[in-house]
């Protein structure tokens, strides 16, 4: 798994973190960076600090243009609406929309997608999947 991959894992871990414990995205982030570099817990190989950077920036992209994200998002979806979303579906849709569309320099859309379908597969379903590359394919 590639560092970008990591990272996008660890920020979605983290704000899911942040949901559940109403605790700040960066104390969260803190916890998964400590977590990761751990070689008893984690995988044992910290992420070096330019790489962390890109983590926290994306993490900060994505709550600072929430509102605007999840609006843009709930007008491409067909018979639902962001509150009947599985949380992690949603965060993973946040995600790859403020990397796609808000961060400076975007990533290509194509592999913002393939990253997210995978999020998707790890932590939801391959229906979940399927969600999550339709509704980013409608945004691209």
């Amino acid at each position: 798994m590639g560092v970008r991959s990591r990272g996008r894992k660890a920020l979605l871990q983290a704000r899911f973190a942040a949901f559940i414990n109403k605790r700040p995205l960066s104390e969260n982030l803190e916890s998964m960076r400590d977590f990761l570099s751990d070689n008893e817990l984690g995988i044992g190989v910290p992420i070096e600090i330019e790489d962390w950077v890109w983590i926290t920036e994306l993490g900060r992209i994505v709550q600072h243009n929430r509102e605007e994200i999840d609006s843009r998002i709930e007008e491409v979806m067909e018979n639902w609406t962001l509150d009947r979303l599985n949380i992690v579906t949603r965060l993973i849709l946040e995600q790859a929309l403020g990397e796609m569309d808000y961060f400076e320099p975007p990533t290509p859309a194509a592999v913002v997608i393939d990253e997210a379908i995978e999020l998707a597969k790890a932590f939801e379903s391959e229906e979940a999947a399927s969600f999550v590359n339709g509704v980013l394919d409608h945004l691209k």
